[in-house]
């Protein structure tokens, strides 16, 4: 086997596929898979890139937004994106390396506050354009689940945000102000990451109810990998779904889900839920719930406006977008 080197280069190109960016990529025709996530060094000029981050033998591809004049600000914050189930390429076209429309207003955010974003495309690297049809039962919805698998993914970017490199060695992202963003089942899998692993009970068992059958680790459900020991900062939660397919435990509205249900957020999340959307429910019970444990949840109600609002040409998306970024503003320390 061909040894690999211990770090890359981007270069200062458009959005340019090599091997020399893609470091997860190279010999695919010896049949090689560098599951290693590797140091890149950033040239000083790069504006926007496109990396691989490997994942269970998975290449992710991730959407790289370098700030413009905030060089002296290093090392930088970042904001990990996780799209929802349209995925995040415009015309559902991974191939032609453009981001909807939504998320090239969210790059232009993050730029303009000096924020690195990451931009995580879960789906087109295992098959699936859309989390519809045959993606959303299993065993194909275990591929792509936001409860086990996008969290994979965000950590993963996570760990490879933590080994950019500026050319002088020093780090271009301070480890400790690294942050989430999700929008509908990306917003599930806010959570899923900032879930506190040190806090499953004993004689949990990792089970997942689709349409009255149960699935439990011997048929395809995985549980969530440790806690980092640095994680994220936090999590903006945008109308995602809180049940988890009882991954969780009991439904966060039920009388017993103090007891019942486990889930618990080791770091803060912001939800950001509509009035006019059938998730908002049980959204709203699990900031409640999380607020009767004692985590750290802000919550903010928007009316008029239903699921997928953010994309909405009204003044809630405008707000919830402001409020978004002053909250990752202080979350990320730079205030």
């Amino acid at each position: 086997m061909k040894s690999l080197p211990k770090s890359f280069k981007l270069l200062n190109l458009p959005i340019f596929f090599s091997c020399i960016l893609f470091f997860s990529s190279c010999n695919n025709d010896d049949g090689v898979f560098d599951s290693e996530i590797r140091e890149i060094v950033v040239d000083s000029s790069i504006e926007d890139t496109i990396v691989y981050v490997p994942v269970h033998n998975v290449k992710v591809p991730v959407y790289l937004s370098f700030p413009h004049g905030c060089t002296d600000n290093s090392p930088l914050p970042a904001v990990v994106v996780l799209h929802g189930s349209g995925g995040m390429w415009k015309d559902d076209d991974p191939d032609g390396r453009v981001m909807s429309s939504q998320f090239r207003e969210w790059k232009e955010l993050l730029n303009n506050n000096c924020i690195v974003g990451a931009f995580v495309d879960s789906f087109s690297g295992r098959g699936a354009v859309e989390k519809s049809g045959k993606w959303e039962t299993p065993p194909e919805n275990f591929k792509i689940s936001s409860q086990f698998i996008r969290s994979r993914d965000a950590n993963a970017v996570l760990t490879q945000l933590k080994k950019l490199k500026l050319e002088d060695g020093n780090s271009m992202i301070s480890p400790a102000n690294i942050a989430l963003l999700g929008f509908s089942d990306g917003g599930t899998s806010v959570i899923s990451t900032l879930y506190d692993t040190n806090s499953t009970p004993l004689d949990w068992e990792w089970t997942q109810s689709f349409n009255g059958k149960e699935y439990d680790t011997s048929s395809g459900v995985m549980p969530p990998e440790p806690k980092p020991q640095q994680g994220f900062s936090g999590g903006v939660f945008y109308y995602g779904g809180s049940g988890g397919y009882n991954y969780w435990g009991s439904s966060t509205c039920n009388s017993n889900a103090l007891e019942k249900n486990i889930y618990q957020n080791y770091a803060p999340i912001l939800f950001q839920i509509p009035v006019d959307d059938s998730l908002s429910e049980g959204s709203i019970c699990l900031a409640n719930l999380l607020a009767e444990k004692g985590r750290p949840v802000e919550l903010n109600i928007y009316n008029g406006v239903g699921h997928g609002f953010d994309t909405d040409d009204n003044s809630q998306s405008k707000i919830a977008r402001d409020k978004t970024i002053d909250w990752l503003r202080k979350i990320l320390h730079m205030d």
